[in-house]
C-alpha cells in the first residue's frame, strides 16, 4: 500500500487517531522534535503500523493542514447566512475560520514553529484553501450586495473577499494567545461590518 497525504476522515477511526495524536504531539514537542516514534506511541499503534498510513511527520502535517480547511469551509459556509447583519454575519465567519482546531497551536510554546512548518511543508495546501474560503465570502458578499443589504464600495466582491481573508492571516501573529486573535477577529468584523452598510 502506498501511504499518501489523504483528508482527515472521521469515519475511519485508526486515521482520526493519528490526526489526534499528532496533533497533540505537534503542540507538545513542535513539528521538528515530533517523531513517528512519537505520534505511533500517542496513537496506541507500532511505528511499522503507522508507516501503512502515512510516509513521515510531513506527509501527516500536510493531513492535519487538509482536515483543517475542510473542516473550516464546512463552518465558514454555514456562517454565511444570508440576510444575518453584516458585523454578526463577518464575526461568524471569522469564528468559524478560526475555529476551535487553532487553539492547540496558538497556545502552544511551539505555535511559531508550527505556522513556519505550515508554510514551508503544506504552503500548497493552504492557499488553495485559502483561496476557497474567500471564493465563498465572495458568493455571499455579492449575493448580499445584490438583494440590497449590503454595499460594496467598489462592487468587487472577489477583491472585498480577498482583503477580507489576507487580515485574517494577518492577526495570526507568533506570540499571540488564541483568546487575544479572537478578541481581534471580533474588532476586525465590527470594523469591515460598518463599511459594508447600506
Amino acid at each position: 500500500m502506498t501511504a499518501q497525504t489523504q483528508p482527515f476522515d472521521e469515519d475511519d477511526p485508526r486515521r482520526a487517531s493519528i490526526m489526534a495524536a499528532a496533533t497533540e504531539c505537534f503542540a507538545r514537542y513542535g513539528f521538528k522534535r515530533t517523531s513517528m516514534e512519537d505520534i505511533a506511541k500517542a496513537a496506541g499503534m507500532s511505528r511499522p503500523a503507522l508507516y501503512q498510513h502515512y510516509r513521515n511527520k510531513q506527509d501527516i502535517f500536510r493531513s492535519l493542514v487538509i482536515w483543517y480547511f475542510e473542516a473550516t469551509m464546512a463552518r465558514v459556509a454555514a456562517a454565511l447566512t444570508p440576510g444575518l447583519d453584516p458585523e454578526q454575519a463577518l464575526a461568524a465567519v471569522f469564528a468559524a475560520k478560526m475555529g476551535p482546531d487553532m487553539k492547540l497551536l496558538f497556545d502552544s510554546p511551539h505555535g511559531e514553529e508550527l505556522l513556519d512548518a505550515n508554510f514551508s511543508t503544506a504552503a500548497d495546501i493552504a492557499g488553495k484553501g485559502e483561496a476557497e474560503i474567500a471564493r465563498l465570502i465572495a458568493e455571499w458578499l455579492a449575493a448580499e450586495a445584490e438583494a440590497g443589504r449590503i454595499r460594496l464600495p467598489d462592487g468587487d466582491a472577489v477583491a472585498s473577499a480577498q482583503i477580507l481573508v489576507a487580515a485574517l492571516g494577518g492577526l495570526k501573529t507568533p506570540g499571540t494567545s488564541f483568546d487575544e486573535i479572537c478578541a481581534r477577529l471580533n474588532r476586525l468584523a465590527t470594523l469591515f461590518g460598518r463599511g459594508l452598510r447600506p
